[in-house]
């Protein structure tokens, strides 16, 4: 049975223009949609009605939980809301803050602060959100409260009809991950990590058992199309995939090599394998999530025809100290 953890508190003080502060507490089910649909950025009912219904259908079969989804209310209406959604690996997405356009920031600041309560409450050592066009405003309001805006994501797409790879390189191997949990996999992955160009303000975040806990989640709790890369008697990289079978994709969520290895064209050869795997399990395209700072691998994605489906802004809040770990 689901607990929801008693956030809700009235507040009563007067602001400067002597107007009362909404109610703000965890959201009741019969809130739920107004809700999502702010927090997810709704300007419209209609345009996110399929949206709100997903999210509200996948909360009924247990796959997702509302514990984090807040809102400010009048009366019996919604007038913004925020949802921190506890993620494996100790991380928190936030959605939102959403907020009627009458509404004071000031309301978005309360909800803010109790999605950062919340995080903590859940052992999270860090809280993201990306943030997109659907959206605009909640950038700001959560750098009010101590975010900070990182870089922009593009999420990239290669259609399978459209992509005529090679395959790779007959001298390298890609191996199944037999024990994701092993140490010898955990320090390759460390290694990989090591001046990586994607994200580096994540650097010591996040511990590297926290960091495959959420590859596993994102994996579908499967290392069915995890691989490490071999080369003659050294193993030098490490590509992790995940197969959606719907809608028919093959998401490539990492893939790395050891610094000794880099900028010798393996990363060509690791694409290639990918886009030979997509193919040959049927998928109707590959997927994947890039920093634009990140020129080489843009550039790299690009070659192999993958196109940008859409960008959004990345804002991270550390919940603990950064130490010597991988982001």
């Amino acid at each position: 049975m689901k607990t929801r953890a008693s956030l809700t508190v009235t507040l009563t003080h007067m602001n400067a223009d002597h107007q009362d502060y909404p109610d703000i507490g965890a959201a009741s089910p019969d809130h739920y949609g107004a809700a999502l649909w702010l927090a997810t950025g709704g300007r419209s009912r209609h345009a996110h009605r399929g949206r709100v219904t997903a999210l509200l259908a996948a909360e009924k079969q247990g796959k997702i939980s509302f514990d984090g989804l807040m809102t400010a209310t009048r009366g019996n209406r919604v007038v913004a809301s925020i949802w921190c959604l506890i993620q494996p690996g100790k991380i928190g997405s936030v959605w939102g803050p959403g907020i009627l356009s009458e509404e004071s920031d000031s309301t978005a600041d309360l909800l803010v602060r109790k999605a950062i309560q919340f995080g903590k409450q859940h052992g999270c050592h860090l809280l993201q959100s990306l943030v997109g066009q659907e959206n605009p405003t909640a950038g700001k309001l959560l750098v009010r409260s101590g975010f900070q805006s990182i870089t922009l994501l593009s999420h990239l797409e290669a259609l399978t009809e459209d992509v005529h790879a090679e395959p790779p390189r007959g001298d390298l191997q890609f191996q199944r991950c037999d024990d994701f949990q092993s140490e010898a996999f955990r320090s390759l992955i460390a290694q990989t990590y090591d001046n990586s160009l994607d994200c580096p303000e994540l650097d010591g975040l996040r511990d590297v058992e926290d960091v495959l806990d959420g590859y596993y989640a994102t994996s579908g709790l499967s290392t069915d199309h995890w691989y490490t890369l071999e080369h003659g008697s050294e193993t030098i990289g490490v590509v992790i995939t995940a197969h959606h079978v719907e809608p028919q994709q093959l998401e490539l969520i990492y893939f790395g090599l050891t610094p000794r290895f880099r900028r010798m064209g393996l990363g060509s050869e690791m694409i290639r394998f990918v886009l030979e795997l997509a193919q040959s399990m049927g998928c109707r395209s590959t997927i994947t999530g890039a920093d634009q700072r990140n020129t080489p691998a843009m550039a790299l994605y690009r070659e192999f025809g993958f196109q940008q489906a859409e960008a959004k802004e990345l804002y991270l809040l550390p919940l603990r100290l950064s130490n010597a770990a991988v982001a």
